[in-house]
This record gives structure tokens, C-alpha cells and sequence, in this order.
């Protein structure tokens, strides 16, 4: 009897919503369709459906407090972890926020770790707008441990993950941690599969990280991916114009770039905060693209002069050698520099990820290099003596 009074009470329940809800009253008579017959499966997807509709965020509460609890042992752990976020999302009181989601975890660890790893993800990322990051940190370095340890996790955890990781390097830096974990989550969650403002927000603010990120000298992955198609359909094309000219070195359109969008550039406090940076930064990737363009010549001649740097670099002659140093000390090349003869020689330049130009230049320089060999071994031949 107790049973078939709760039954009575949440199809009453549905039935109200349904009444003051008229724009919902379909998916309403769905879900007691659904409950009635004992679907789960097929009211689980059809919650997931409904957590995307307009106008359902502010009756999840007692969506989830009348109707969800009643079966929530019923249907799919990550599905229902899920649920449990976007309920969470809607408490107004921090501490009730954390309550309900830690009583959630526990829950779902006794059944699902994954689950549980999930909400305590995105509890990280809603503990960073309550602007509690020392809490947030604690909460990811708890995920890490199992994320980073375990194989199998399913990509929407691994998206969860790595939108907590970002969302956390985003506000305290560095930005090259930011850079990596939000490029990670792209491979988790496509920008494809992403809503419209968050694609816009993560293809901007990895475009601002990797001119900003200490340690990122080559952009050709970021190039490569649909990032920056992304950002060449929005107002900040003017970022992916950036990033093209900073990747090849090209100080000429970065200075023409910074002259035509200063207004823009200006409104990026990391960008304002890191004017000495980047100029020592596109000097660095002009001097290593230059010196890539060089490698496998078929001259064979690895020795660039300082003046040689300096017309390429727009830098004085007397502070070639300091970038060159800094150029050494990063790592970004190996070689030899003769402060004598102002020359410098080249042994090895920072491996690349190669833009479909920069494929074409190696292809004609190994077959030049190809070319080469063979005619020094045909001369070799025809010089070689035979013996009887």
C-alpha cells in the first residue's frame, strides 16, 4: 500500500509539473509512460535528453528530489552522475552545493569509481566559481590519482578530467599547463561535439595560452587543429592571424598585426602583462624557423653569420649573440656560437610539428639530398679503378 501511494504521488507530481510546465507537458507524460512501465533504460536517455531542453535547468531540484531518487539505483551510474552535476549546479548555498555532491560520490564509488571520479571533477570546476582553489586542487589531485592510474576510463570522464585540470590552470597558471590540458580535452571532446560558446571560449583561450605559455615555441599542433578554423569564423580571427605569424617566425606581419589590432590586443590583460615576453618570443621562433629553413640544404653549409640573424630577427647586431644564448639555453637549438667571427653553427634545431608547407620544403630538400648521393656514387664508381 505504501508503495502504491509513493507511485500515486510521483505520478501526481508529474502530472503537476505538467500542468505548470505546458511547454514540457510532452516530455512529462513521457516520463510517466516510462516509470509506469518500468522503462529504465529508455527514461534514462530521455532524462539526458531533457537536461539539454530550454527552460528545465530550475526544475531539476524537485525533478530530482520527488522523481529521479525514486530509481536512481536503477539506471546508469555515469548517466545518473551526470544528473546529479547539472542538480548541483542549481543549489545556491556553497555548502549545500558540496554536501549534496560528496553524499553523491559516496554513492557511486560503492558501484561505479568512474562515476563518482566524474562528480568529482566537476564539483572541482564549480568549487573554482565559488573561488575556493585550494579546495578545487585537492578535489583534482583526488582524480588524478585514479584517472592517471587506471586504463579504460571512459572519454566523458576523461573530458571531465581535463576540463577540471584547464578550468583550475586557467585561473591560477601557468598557462602552458592550461595549453596542454586544454588541447587534451579537444581529443576527448571535440569542439564538434561541444556547445557553440564553449567551443568559442577554449579555441580563444588556447590561442592567448600558447602565445603567453612559457616552453611553447612550435604551434603547428594547434595550427593543424580545427581551433583555429574555429576562431577565424568569429571576431577574434585577427588571434588565429596571430598565431600564424608568430609559428613562422614572420615578424613583419606580427608587427603589422599588433598595429592593426592594438585596440584588441589591448583588451587581453595576458597579453598586455607579456608585451617583453613576446617579443623576445617571436625573435626566438624567427630564429629557429630560419635556421629550420636551412637545415638539409644541400650546401651543406650549417654556419649562419650574427648579421645574417639580424636581418632576419629585425634585432641590433649587438643583441644577436643574447638571443642566441637564450635560443641555447631554452634548448631550442644545439650548435656553436664563435663570439670572434660573430658566426654561429648549427647542430640540431627543436623538432617540429610540420604545417603542409614546411612538408613540402623538407620533401624537396631530401630529394635534392637524394640527387646528391646518387651523383656522388656514380662519380665514385667512375673514378673506382676495377682489378682483375
Amino acid at each position: 500500500m505504501a508503495h502504491d501511494a509513493k507511485t500515486r504521488a510521483i505520478l501526481s507530481f508529474l502530472q503537476g509539473q505538467a500542468t505548470t510546465s505546458p511547454a514540457l507537458a510532452s516530455e512529462f507524460a513521457v516520463f510517466e509512460d516510462l516509470y509506469t512501465r518500468k522503462l529504465w533504460h529508455q527514461l534514462t536517455v530521455k532524462l539526458e535528453e531533457f537536461l539539454s531542453l530550454e527552460g528545465t535547468a530550475e526544475l531539476l531540484i524537485p525533478l530530482y528530489e520527488t522523481f529521479i531518487s525514486d530509481f536512481k539505483y536503477k539506471i546508469n551510474k555515469l548517466v545518473l552522475a551526470r544528473i546529479q552535476c547539472a542538480v548541483a549546479r542549481q543549489l545556491s548555498v556553497p555548502d549545500k552545493v558540496i554536501a549534496f555532491c560528496d553524499k553523491a560520490i559516496e554513492e557511486s564509488a560503492k558501484e561505479d569509481k568512474q562515476a563518482s571520479i566524474y562528480i568529482t571533477c566537476e564539483l572541482a570546476r564549480m568549487l573554482i566559481d565559488m573561488e575556493r582553489l585550494e579546495e578545487c586542487k585537492a578535489r583534482i589531485e583526488t582524480a588524478a590519482a585514479y584517472v592517471d592510474g587506471t586504463a579504460g576510463i571512459e572519454n566523458t570522464v576523461q573530458a571531465s578530467y581535463c576540463r577540471a585540470r584547464a578550468a583550475y590552470f586557467k585561473v591560477s597558471g601557468p598557462a602552458s599547463e592550461f595549453y596542454q590540458y586544454g588541447l587534451l580535452l579537444l581529443a576527448y571532446a571535440p569542439l564538434s561535439e561541444m556547445s557553440e560558446a564553449e567551443a568559442t571560449t577554449i579555441s580563444f583561450d588556447l590561442g592567448i595560452a600558447a602565445l603567453v605559455g612559457e616552453g611553447l615555441y612550435n604551434f603547428g599542433e594547434l595550427l593543424e587543429h580545427p581551433v583555429v578554423s574555429t576562431l577565424e569564423a568569429t571576431e577574434s580571427a585577427w588571434l588565429a592571424q596571430l598565431l600564424r605569424a608568430f609559428n613562422a617566425g614572420d615578424i613583419a606581419k606580427y608587427e603589422a598585426l599588433v598595429a592593426q589590432h592594438h585596440l584588441k590586443l589591448e583588451e587581453q590583460p595576458a597579453l598586455l602583462a607579456n608585451t617583453n615576453f613576446l617579443k623576445e618570443k617571436i625573435a626566438l621562433m624567427c630564429l629557429t624557423e630560419t635556421l629550420f629553413q636551412r637545415q638539409g640544404d644541400t650546401s651543406g653549409d650549417r654556419e649562419i653569420t650574427f648579421a645574417e640573424i639580424s636581418a632576419a630577427s629585425k634585432l641590433p647586431l649587438d643583441q644577436v649573440e643574447l638571443l642566441v644564448m637564450r635560443a641555447l639555453s631554452l634548448k631550442l637549438i644545439r650548435g656553436v656560437m664563435d663570439q670572434v667571427k660573430q658566426t654561429l653553427r648549427v647542430t640540431w634545431v627543436q623538432p617540429r610539428v610540420l604545417q603542409q608547407s614546411q612538408i613540402a620544403l623538407m620533401t624537396e630538400r631530401l630529394s635534392s639530398w637524394q640527387e646528391t648521393v646518387n651523383s656522388t656514387l656514380t662519380f665514385l664508381e667512375s673514378e673506382t679503378p676495377e682489378f682483375a
